[in-house]
């Protein structure tokens, strides 16, 4: 299995290298991405089918980068557990997806776009399994480069400017973010008794819990990374560059993005800031969860008056990644859970929707919702897909993004009204919070439906005519190939979630346990300063307590 792992993530590598040497041939340009993308998926699910939960990650055999005889431990170390194991396999997915459903559209220089896509796949596998801070961020910052191309190249009218922006938005972050994982690597350095200075993910989060960064440090730090997390989510206010770089993509790389590359930041979220820096994290609760409903709400009351059917997704993405946001920062076993869920929720419904709008864009070159209507009469075929994908996203019972969203809800809960409630004042923002976010459900449903009922229901209209033998021409079987696996998958989470709830919960449970005892012992703490002010409510905030 680690040498399987190893093949997985740089099998992409070798494709894009086998399709540099084929450029001038098109079709054997396709083939050869089409099965170095096949071939890693097969691999991932190898890997999927043969992990235990609850047992040690799949780690493949690393070597030292600076050599053993230095006191500077950094590492080639890459593992799989049950947090990145499912974004490791909708990665392989979704490569598959974007192969297929480039195969007609794309015809400027196929051997470049191609080789870009498969050198984004090694660099997306890599992040979610690297398990050392300076091969994390070389992975993490890798991604950017590929898909600046992508989207300057392949993309639509402001091509160039969105790529820009996209691109200095993040690596703007992701400085301050590197500085950040530099002075946690110092401190437990400064702290350890052995004088090693590691990079190892795993080292450090046990290291830290012996010898903890103080809380004035770790606020400082928090902040660090919270800039490259936050945009890479992206977290509100911090999304600007989003929608701008959705709606000029290619197809293919708007499915990335929203899919698999909108989720490095919560995952950075989740493997770094919450074990690492468990004090500021929990004094940070309350802003984290401010943030991720004023995104919901927000993202969802743009998308409402948007004309663009990919601006309108883009904007519904940040309406969602709040939610998994907010199942995470509640710090409830069932709200982190629910969080990282939906985290593969949003990439199978919002990757599949775009998917389905590159589609439609194929056949009549606009994306204009005015400019179509009553496309399920001559495509029921791609009706029937975006309508799945439109429930899927909206959270209707019996597929994936209930069992997601109720989760989260469930944990927001459990936070604003359980036992583990806060006092006085706290205590009504988490409430409002959880309301608001039920109310952030209702408005996905009314933005996605409404989308639906213009575009597919109705009278076609004039324009579409321009089009005849696309207007007639419903998703042909390379099209449906690249749907049918993201449509298993809303079915089968939706029905049975607990299937890849058991192999994240063992893995998922040491990450957040030191965050919530402190997000606890602070609430605790509050609660014992408010009976000390108020001798005469003393008995009420202790049961409370």
């Amino acid at each position: 299995m680690p040498t399987m792992l190893l093949v997985t993530i740089f099998l992409p590598l070798a494709g894009a290298l086998m399709i540099c040497a084929l450029s001038r041939d098109a079709r054997a340009v396709q083939m050869t991405a089409l099965a170095t993308t096949v071939a890693t998926l097969v691999l991932t699910v190898i890997l999927l089918a043969n992990y235990e939960p609850g047992t040690e990650p799949f780690a493949a055999s690393s070597f030292a980068w600076l050599g053993e005889s230095t006191n500077v431990d950094i590492h080639f170390s890459v593992a799989l557990d049950g947090v990145s194991l499912w974004l490791f396999g909708l990665s392989s997915l979704l490569l598959v997806t974007c192969v297929l459903m480039s195969w007609e559209s794309v015809s400027s220089r196929p051997g470049a776009y191609y080789a870009l896509l498969l050198l984004l796949g090694t660099g997306m596998l890599g992040v979610f399994a690297a398990r050392d801070i300076i091969l994390f961020y070389i992975f993490f910052e890798f991604t950017l480069i590929p898909l600046f191309f992508l989207i300057g190249v392949w993309g639509h009218e402001e091509r160039q400017y969105a790529a820009a922006k996209f691109f200095i938005y993040t690596l703007a972050g992701s400085m301050l973010t590197f500085l950040a994982l530099i002075s946690i690597v110092l401190w437990d350095y400064y702290h350890s008794p052995d004088g090693t200075m590691t990079f190892s993910i795993a080292d450090l989060t046990t290291g830290l819990s012996q010898h903890p960064i103080a809380e004035p440090y770790q606020l400082w730090i928090f902040v660090g990374l919270f800039a490259g997390f936050a945009i890479k989510v992206p977290l509100f206010p911090l999304h600007t560059w989003l929608p701008l770089a959705h709606t000029q993509a290619p197809a293919a790389g708007s499915v990335l993005l929203a899919g698999v590359l909108l989720k490095i930041g919560m995952y950075g979220f989740l493997r770094f800031s919450v074990p690492m820096l468990p004090e500021a994290t929990a004094a940070c609760v309350p802003w984290m969860l401010g943030l991720a409903v004023a995104g919901i709400i927000y993202g969802a009351l743009v998308a409402l008056a948007q004309s663009d059917m990919k601006r309108l997704i883009a904007y519904s993405s940040v309406s969602h990644l709040g939610f998994c946001m907010l199942g995470l920062f509640a710090l409830t076993s069932v709200g982190v859970e629910g969080g990282v869920l939906q985290m593969i929720n949003h990439g199978i419904s919002t990757g599949g929707l775009f998917a389905v709008v590159g589609m439609v864009y194929d056949r009549y070159h606009t994306r204009e919702i005015r400019e179509l209507s009553g496309l399920a009469r001559v495509t029921p075929v791609l009706a029937f897909f975006f309508l799945l994908f439109t429930f899927s996203s909206i959270g209707l019972p019996g597929l994936n993004g209930f069992a997601g969203e109720f989760l989260i809800l469930l944990g927001m809960f459990q936070r604003a009204w359980g036992d583990m409630a806060p006092t006085a004042t706290l205590g009504h923002v988490y409430k409002a919070i959880a309301v608001l976010a039920v109310f952030g459900v209702v408005l996905g449903a009314w933005y996605m439906l409404w989308l639906v009922q213009r575009v597919f229901f109705g009278a076609p209209r004039e324009s579409q005519h321009e089009h005849p033998s696309a207007a007639m021409r419903d998703l042909s079987p390379m099209e449906i190939a690249a749907l049918a696996p993201l449509a298993i998958l809303v079915f089968w989470i939706g029905l049975h979630p607990e299937f890849f709830l058991s192999r994240m919960r063992p893995a998922l449970d040491p990450l957040t346990r030191s965050a919530t005892q402190a997000l606890a012992d602070h609430q605790s703490g509050q609660t014992r300063a408010i009976a000390a002010e108020n001798p005469s409510k003393r008995g009420d905030l202790l049961r409370v307590d």
